[in-house]
């Protein structure tokens, strides 16, 4: 199998294209405001969920160099994102979840709207008060999750990431009842028909030339659970004990492999040096593959 090789260590691309590093990721509102209380809205797809509790994000282009203040002016420099220079302001958002529906309403949030005007009534959409944090939500965004943030780290010349926590949710009604018994039960933010951003690229017409985001959504009729023929039965991961035997039940393995592997295991923990202890790694290995039918 051949590959094309490219080096990222300087912080350039060097040829690679993003999107082989960058994947599709589901789009989302983060509001935020400034001291006095003006509204920013600007649609994001770089950032996830960490754990049950966290929620990550990133914003580009968010500092200039070391010095972002204007003395002169006293406020932020020209070219520092609203988002960005009203975190630092006001340390708290609320990340608001949209659908397909949406997608006119998020492009409208991308445009350079004016700092201190708010995009939730340029996009034509009604401000949610907030519970515990000081920016709005958007009523019309099924999911609003109200965050405080707790770390901002700066990554190389123009990102910063700030880890939030996430303090409050405000769920649609209709939304918090189709999880709990409509078709897709559990399924949470899929209900949405969420957007992910796939692509920006210019169109192939002249009346389509500009850059511009391209969506794609999901297809919840391709949703499968993971094969029952492999993996411990009783729960997602379960222990090594438990998901050999399993596996051994399937016929793959016998008792005395079982035994082995247990064995296989203590010694392997005991010294986990592959080359000095290269031979039980390999033999244990061995048995593994055995038992998921990959020998």
């Amino acid at each position: 199998m051949e590959f094309v090789k490219y080096s990222l260590e300087d912080g350039n691309l060097n040829g690679c294209h993003n999107r082989f590093i960058q994947s599709p990721q589901v789009a989302y509102f983060v509001t935020t405001c400034d001291k006095y209380g003006n509204m920013n809205t600007t649609p994001i797809t770089m950032g996830t969920c960490i754990g049950h509790n966290f929620f990550s994000f990133t914003l580009s282009n968010l500092h200039v160099g070391e010095d972002e203040w204007d003395l002169d002016k006293n406020e932020w420099k020209d070219g520092i994102k609203q988002s960005y220079a009203n975190l630092r302001e006001v340390p708290e958002c609320v990340i608001s979840f949209y659908g397909h529906d949406m997608i006119r309403e998020s492009w409208i949030a991308a445009c350079p709207v004016p700092k201190g005007i708010s995009e939730i009534d340029v996009m034509g959409c009604t401000e949610l008060p907030s519970t515990v944090v000081r920016p709005s939500g958007i009523a019309e965004c099924p999911i609003n999750l109200e965050a405080k943030v707790l770390h901002v780290h700066k990554l190389g010349k123009k990102w910063t990431h700030f880890v939030c926590e996430v303090v409050f949710a405000s769920i649609h009604k209709d939304l918090d009842e189709i999880n709990k018994t409509g078709p897709y039960a559990g399924y949470g933010m899929l209900n949405i028909n969420p957007v992910l951003e796939v692509y920006i690229a210019h169109g192939t017409t002249p009346e389509t030339s500009g850059l511009k985001l391209y969506y794609d959504t999901l297809d919840l009729s391709k949703i499968e659970r993971c094969p029952e023929d492999i993996g411990y039965s009783a729960d997602w991961i379960g222990d090594f004990e438990g998901w050999i035997r399993d596996e051994a039940g399937r016929g793959r393995i016998n008792e005395a492999e079982i035994q082995r592997a247990l064995e296989l295991k203590k010694l392997w923990e005991v010294n986990r040096d592959p080359v000095k202890n290269a031979d039980v790694k390999k033999e244990l290995t061995d048995i593994l593959k055995k038992a998921v039918g990959k020998a």
